[in-house]
């Protein structure tokens, strides 16, 4: 049976709690979004947390999926969330456990917390802006939009090995910056 077909009705029995076909969903996809979530992230986090999450995310909310609709771009949408979760709260670890020099020993109130996600918030969205065009549209293709290095080719009418380039490119790009930051 074609690959969209199996998936939609492993989606459907998955609706009415089916752990055989969460479990083959969690195999086919679970390298693709540990890949995706491990090079989004800086070295000192691990993606396996993060990796779980998405997967107990997608049991919860199973009611809710929509078989016709892209199953991959839900997963990377649930992951790229997730990740900026990690790394907003990885920023307000950091600031409010600076050494004592930098805070005087003063704990961060939650105004000060909240302003501190909204400024990680900005700089992700900054850091997305220094790509250049056409990379930033191949990497939200590839990891906001879920599609394929070969669907992304067909659209822009590139090669896959293009394709591979600029993603490779973007993620260095964006580990460097974040890192930076962190």
């Amino acid at each position: 049976m074609p690959f969209e077909n199996r998936e939609t009705k492993l989606l459907v029995r998955l609706q009415y709690g089916d752990e055989r076909a969460f479990e083959l969903l969690f195999n086919q996809y679970k390298n693709r979004v540990k890949g995706f979530v491990h090079k989004m992230l800086p070295p000192n986090i691990t993606s396996d947390r993060i990796l779980i999450e998405v997967f107990m995310k997608v049991w919860i909310h199973r009611k809710r999926i929509d078989p016709s609709k892209n199953f991959s771009s839900y997963l990377f949408s649930i992951s790229k969330n997730l990740v900026l979760d990690e790394l907003k709260s990885s920023v307000n670890k950091k600031l409010v456990f600076m050494e004592n020099d930098v805070l005087d020993g003063v704990m961060l109130n939650p105004e000060q917390i909240e302003n501190s996600e909204e400024e990680m918030e900005t700089v992700l969205q900054k850091v997305l802006q220094k790509l250049p065009k056409r990379r930033r549209q191949i990497f939200n293709l590839s990891r906001f939009e879920g599609l394929t290095y070969k669907q992304i080719a067909a659209k822009l009418n590139i090669s896959e090995n293009t394709v591979d380039t600029q993603i490779r490119k973007s993620l260095q790009f964006l580990r460097q910056e974040l890192n930076n930051f962190l």
